[in-house]
């Protein structure tokens, strides 16, 4: 049943359309290729590790819904399926967004204090104001200019990958003597499930 779920929650996925095509240039800014056609939040490589990388990002606009943990996937399908409908017209002034990427998940690994889990979309830079949602359980947040460290890997991965590789980042950033926030990491997926060649998934932590 699990896996049903997580199967419906790619469908739900594929509906992004992000098929791949050349980065495109946005104010002398060229996009990484993994975004692919979607918009993506802009940042520049402070340091290339041998397996991760220090990014600089601007500051982030996201739209957010909590996620709940459940064995079966469940809240994931809902939590995707609310965001969604908020690009898709579900906000005060009926405006439809472009999808982007990456979708962004906060796992927290303390409880207390890092609370509970959410499932967010960047909100594209096209969109200067975005509307309020309709769904009390969706809202808007911003993120202010951060440095992250990034670990990227490929293939289709669940929980359980994202955790080791998670994990696999922490042990390299201390056995480098560097400093992050070790309360939580962030999940991020840039594609749909019917891209099957050089697919793109990263683990970031924030640097302190």
């Amino acid at each position: 049943m699990k896996y049903l779920l997580l199967i419906s929650l790619l469908l739900v996925l594929g509906t992004s359309e992000a098929t791949e095509k050349e980065p495109e240039l946005s104010n002398g800014y060229q996009k990484p290729a993994f975004c692919q056609k979607a918009d993506c939040p802009k940042y520049e490589v402070e340091k290339q590790y041998d397996n991760f990388e220090l990014r600089a990002y601007e500051a982030i606009r996201w739209v957010r819904t909590p996620l709940e943990s459940d064995f079966f996937g469940l809240e994931m399908v809902k939590s995707f399926r609310r965001l969604f409908k908020y690009i898709t017209g579900s906000n005060v002034e009926e405006m439809k967004i472009d999808m982007t990427v990456p979708v962004v998940i906060y796992v927290p690994l303390n409880q207390p204090p890092a609370g509970n889990s959410t499932m967010s979309f960047f909100v594209p830079h096209e969109v200067e104001n975005a509307p309020q949602p309709t769904d009390p359980k969706v809202y808007l947040d911003n993120s202010p200019a951060l440095n992250v460290y990034v670990r990227s890997f490929g293939g289709y991965a669940l929980d359980p990958t994202f955790f080791k590789e998670a994990q696999f980042l922490a042990e390299q950033l201390r056995a480098l003597g560097l400093e992050f926030e070790d309360s939580f990491y962030l999940r991020s997926g840039y594609n749909d499930p019917f891209t099957l060649l050089n697919r793109h998934n990263e683990v970031w932590v924030i640097a302190k």
